[in-house]
């Protein structure tokens, strides 16, 4: 692993505020928070039909989460540098609480909006807005491309998060 805050890191992340920087990774606050809906979710190697979501608002500024699946995203943008890549983990007081984080690869070259699924597993769970929930992990990486996919800066899918 290596420090994305660190000297020899190629890769930029925003919003980082003091605190954040842990010994081997960097805290992400909760910005916004989207319901996955309930219909049809198609994949295949020539399609991709998400099930589309609903935009969560605030109360006093806490999400109110009931059992089940929330897209999330973070007030962070992050570059990926060549030769690095890494991935969200959840904290570990969600963890405790019956509430986790998932999200995908950041490959080399991905630039744009950081993303998860937070699942809340075991009963109500009350979030703020701008808390620390999740910790990006990066480390040095061989690849043999750099990153070409549907999500990221000035991609279709990101318009639906900045116009929340």
């Amino acid at each position: 692993m290596k420090h994305i805050l660190g000297p020899n890191s190629k890769s930029l992340l925003t919003g980082v505020q003091e605190g954040d920087s842990q010994p081997n990774a960097v805290d992400l606050r909760l910005d916004k928070v989207f319901k996955i809906s309930g219909g049809d979710f198609i994949l295949s190697n020539e399609e991709k039909i998400h099930r589309g979501s609903t935009i969560l608002t605030t109360l006093n500024d806490y999400f109110e989460l009931s059992v089940g699946s929330y897209e999330v995203i973070f007030e962070n943008v992050i570059n990926v540098g060549e030769g690095e890549a890494g991935w969200v983990i959840t904290r570990s007081t969600l963890n405790r609480n019956g509430c986790f984080l998932t999200s995908g690869l950041y490959d080399s070259g991905y630039n744009g909006l950081m993303a998860g699924v937070l699942h809340v597993t075991c009963g109500h769970a009350r979030i703020k807005r701008g808390t620390r929930i999740g910790q990006y992990l990066s480390f040095n990486a061989e690849a043999l491309t750099m990153y070409d996919g549907d999500y990221g800066l000035n991609k279709a899918h990101d318009t639906k998060y900045e116009n929340s």
